[in-house]
C-alpha cells in the first residue's frame, strides 16, 4: 500500500496526499472515493498493520497452549526486532495521531479491544484446559497482557535494556495454575 510506504519512510504527518496518490498511481479524486480524509487513511493503514500483527502473534489451534504460544511468539518476535509498528512509524507518532484525531483514536481503541478479546479468549480456553490459572478474569488478564505489549513497544522505542524472553518466562510463571497471591 502506497500510504504504508510513505508513512513508513516519512512519518504520519509529513507525506502529502499528492505524494501518496502519486506513489499509488492514482489521482486525488480516486483517493476521495475510498477515504473521506487523511485521518481515515491513517486509521485504515493502522488497522491493516495492527490486524496483521495480531494475526501473526495470537496463536490459535491448541486451546490448552494458545496463550503460552502467543506469549512466546511475541517474545521471539521482539527479540528479533519485529514490533507492532515495525513500519518506520514511531509509537509516539501513532499516539499523536490518536490525540489529534477522534477517527484514529477510536479505530485504535477498537483494535486494542479486539486484541483484548482475542487474548482473553486464549486465557479462557487455557483456563478450561487447566494450563492457565483459573482465579483471574480472562478479559481483564487479556487487557493486562495487551497493555504489556504496548508497554514493550514503548520500552523498545526508548531503547530501555531488558530481556524480553526472561520477561515472558516471568509472565508465564504468573499465569500457571498453582501460583496464588502472596501470603
Amino acid at each position: 500500500m502506497a500510504a504504508f510506504e510513505e508513512f513508513g519512510a516519512h512519518g504520519l504527518e509529513t507525506p502529502s496526499l499528492d505524494a501518496i496518490c502519486a506513489r499509488a498511481g492514482y489521482t486525488r479524486g480516486a483517493f476521495y472515493v475510498h477515504f473521506k480524509d487523511r485521518d481515515e487513511l491513517i486509521a485504515a493503514v493502522m488497522e491493516r498493520v495492527l490486524k496483521r500483527f495480531m494475526d501473526a502473534m495470537i496463536a490459535t489451534g491448541d486451546a490448552a497452549l494458545d496463550l503460552e504460544r502467543t506469549v512466546r511468539t511475541f517474545a521471539e518476535a521482539i527479540a528479533h526486532g519485529f514490533t507492532p509498528l515495525n513500519t518506520g512509524v514511531r509509537t509516539y507518532q501513532l499516539y499523536q495521531a490518536c490525540a489529534r484525531s477522534e477517527v484514529v483514536r477510536l479505530r485504535h481503541v477498537q483494535l486494542v479491544s479486539e486484541a483484548q478479546r482475542r487474548v482473553g479468549s486464549a486465557v479462557a480456553e487455557g483456563q478450561q484446559a487447566g494450563t492457565v490459572r483459573a482465579d483471574v478474569d480472562p478479559q481483564q488478564l487479556g487487557l493486562l497482557l495487551v497493555g504489556l505489549v504496548l508497554a514493550t513497544d514503548i520500552l523498545q522505542e526508548l531503547e530501555f535494556p531488558f530481556d524480553v524472553k526472561t520477561t515472558a518466562d516471568v509472565v508465564m510463571q504468573l499465569l500457571r495454575p498453582g501460583v496464588g497471591p502472596a501470603k
